[in-house]
């Protein structure tokens, strides 16, 4: 079952998969996310990208985009820790997030016909001069979250996005 706001039809059952996977995923932080916006297409407000593979029948990515200091909270979150920059373990915890999410999401697919056999070792890309392009006729849904814990600071959003692209092989 598809829902049509305006002309993009977007699938509930990847939405619904996508929200409750990121919220079980923080929830080991003590965050709650709390969904926002949705969209066909990828969000990548941010300078914080960590891209996980999905293969199997089906395959494709998962992408959670943020900015530096949301992924700094969010790592430190995780860890129990406080970081202000990224480093090497503030990053380590950024790939650990999108790892829990995307285990979580495999799981939940794991029944549907959105079904995939493995997922790849996270990366993360940061910086803001980049694209990522997708094969047409992928199906693409991308969740924006906003973290209620995060203490804001003039100029920040305290948000991220989810995005998880897949594809029938």
């Amino acid at each position: 079952m598809t829902t049509q706001p305006g002309l993009l039809k977007i699938d509930d059952l990847l939405v619904q998969v996508i929200v409750k996977c990121t919220r079980d995923g923080l929830m080991m932080a003590g965050l709650k996310p709390e969904p926002i916006g949705l969209s066909r297409l990828l969000r990548s407000d941010g300078n914080v990208s960590s891209i996980i593979g999905f293969v199997g029948p089906i395959s494709g990515s998962l992408i959670i985009n943020t900015t530096d200091s949301v992924a700094c909270f969010m790592a430190g979150r995780m860890v129990g820790e406080t970081f202000t920059v990224l480093d090497n373990q503030s990053l380590d915890g950024v790939c650990e997030i999108a790892n829990i999410v995307a285990g979580g999401i495999k799981a939940g697919l794991s029944t549907t016909s959105f079904h995939f056999d493995r997922i790849s070792v996270p990366s993360v890309v940061v910086g803001n001069n980049f694209s990522i392009s997708h094969y047409r006729g992928m199906t693409s849904v991308s969740v924006d979250f906003s973290l209620p814990e995060m203490p804001m600071k003039m100029g920040e959003s305290g948000t991220f996005s989810v995005n998880l692209s897949l594809m029938k092989i």
